[in-house]
């Protein structure tokens, strides 16, 4: 797949885990706001494995990064935005394997494939 294709991927499924996994809960996001967690989310992995990051930096930087954005925009306490991280990871994973398995996605990191 083009890397622009699996950029655009990579966008498109962590912002709808994004917003399942607040739907599932507190139904506070906006389908535009989870789009930015998701764009923001994936471009700083890119990003971070661009300038050669090391494994640590591409989980984290994105990882923080996504905490402080859905904790702005959920407006919620820690124990809130822990069950909320929760459930997008739990949905990032499961759209991933699917994903993986029917459409030849293999990546769940942008820059790391999974076959």
């Amino acid at each position: 797949m083009p890397d622009l294709v699996v950029y655009a991927v990579a966008v498109a499924l962590t912002a709808l885990s994004v917003f399942l996994g607040d739907r599932s809960l507190f139904r506070r996001l906006r389908w535009f706001e989870a789009a930015a967690v998701g764009f923001t989310v994936v471009t700083l992995g890119v990003v971070t494995t661009m300038l050669g990051g090391s494994a640590t930096a591409v989980i984290a930087v994105p990882l923080v990064a996504a905490a402080l954005l859905m904790l702005v925009l959920l407006q919620a306490t820690l124990p809130k935005l822990v069950l909320t991280y929760l459930a997008v990871a739990a949905y990032y994973v499961a759209l991933h394997v699917v994903a993986s398995r029917f459409f030849d996605y293999h990546t769940l990191v942008p820059g790391w494939t999974l076959a």
